[in-house]
């Protein structure tokens, strides 16, 4: 091969890498320690798990754990209430780089 077009073989494989490197996660953030509204876009009961689209854009992974109060019309509820396409208010404290849900509000 000549020079030319080994450099451009090796241009476009590093381009299609860092494209593809830039797309993985798909979009899971970490937010600071607060309350934020959002949309429930998954709920894996399994797990105890969510998956959510905030207001701002952006979209978080939460595992629930023992502490988590999950609430709905001011009452305790279990995990089993939650559905996609709730709308919620999470209140979540930071570990490193995750997010520990703390309280789900359930809105009615």
């Amino acid at each position: 091969m000549n020079k030319p077009l080994e450099r451009l073989v090796l241009t476009c494989i590093l381009g299609f890498l860092a494209l593809f490197l830039a797309g993985c996660g798909g979009g899971i953030g970490v937010v600071d320690p607060g309350t934020y509204s959002g949309t429930v876009d998954q709920a894996v009961a399994e797990e105890e798990e969510i998956y959510l689209s905030l207001e701002s854009g952006e979209r978080l992974e939460l595992y629930f754990t023992e502490d988590t109060r999950l609430m709905k019309g001011g009452n305790t509820v279990a995990f089993s209430e939650l559905e996609s396409g709730d709308r919620v208010e999470v209140t979540v404290d930071r570990e490193g780089n995750r997010n520990i849900p703390l309280e789900v509000v359930i809105k009615e």
